[in-house]
């Protein structure tokens, strides 16, 4: 089973003549070119539309195009170009998560596609007959690609990168997102008052976020949950059901960075809940 924190790797080299080409029209290339959402090469441009078209086709989400992420591959492109080899990664060359996490793009997933071959549209080909790379293209988990594209004498060394981004929010934003959902539920948010009491509790959350082991509160909340996400548009389902159990009558929402760096970008939330 795939964890959403985690990248797969793949590669493939041209050693085949191609038989039959996927149909993209010069047309839908220069009419995606001109919403400047895709790539500027006319290498770039096909790879970006016929992975789209592949999405389209099977009715999945299109994928946005991420400058930053195809900052991050057009690097990698340039280091296969150069030296006239492909490879996921080279000594001295950060691997896939981190080069990416140094461009500075936020996510919670990765997985990258390189190949070499004399065109775009044999790369592609290649790619769609390959299932690992047809995996990494055609995966619902994913909602941006950063394609890139290097020219070496008669070979193109191609990087195709997918990543499924995550919002850059405050800690306030997060803990806001949070006791939004909570507050649906009747119970009032210490987050969402302006009492000494409210703040206090508020206060208590987020350094019960950033403790793994105990809570900071004079009160004493019932049920302390902490959790990991890299989204905030619905709650774990065992704090939904402690917050519909009718136990509880107050809640104070705490927000922390990661103990630990990562590339991978996540949320850490901790709730408590009170009587």
């Amino acid at each position: 089973m795939r964890q959403m924190n985690g990248f797969r790797r793949i590669l493939i080299r041209s050693t085949l003549l191609l038989a039959l080409l996927p149909t993209i029209t010069r047309s839908k290339i220069q009419a995606e070119a001109a919403d400047g959402n895709t790539p500027t090469s006319i290498a770039e441009q096909y790879l970006f539309a016929a992975a789209n078209q592949e999405r389209l086709a099977r009715g999945l989400r299109p994928l946005l195009r991420d400058p930053v992420l195809s900052r991050a591959a057009a690097f990698h492109a340039l280091q296969m170009a150069e030296r006239g080899d492909i490879s996921h990664g080279f000594p001295g060359e950060p691997e896939l998560a981190a080069r990416a996490a140094t461009a500075g793009v936020h996510f919670s997933l990765i997985t990258e596609n390189v190949a070499q071959a004399p065109d775009s549209e044999l790369i592609h080909h290649m790619w769609m007959e390959s299932e690992g790379h047809r995996e990494n293209l055609l995966d619902t988990n994913v909602n941006v690609a950063g394609i890139a594209v290097v020219e070496r004498g008669d070979q193109l060394y191609a990087v195709e990168d997918f990543a499924s981004t995550v919002e850059t929010l405050t800690i306030d934003q997060q803990e806001s997102s949070v006791a939004t959902l909570i507050a649906t539920s009747g119970i009032p948010v210490a987050n969402q008052l302006a009492t000494d009491a409210a703040v206090e509790a508020t206060r208590a959350a987020r350094q019960s976020c950033a403790s793994s082991t105990s809570y900071a509160s004079a009160r004493h909340p019932w049920f302390v949950m902490r959790y990991t996400s890299s989204t905030l548009n619905k709650l774990p389902i065992p704090l939904q059901t402690h917050i519909g159990s009718g136990k509880y009558h107050q809640a104070a929402v705490g927000a922390c960075s990661a103990s630990e760096a990562s590339p991978f970008t996540s949320y850490n939330i901790a709730v408590l809940l009170y009587p």
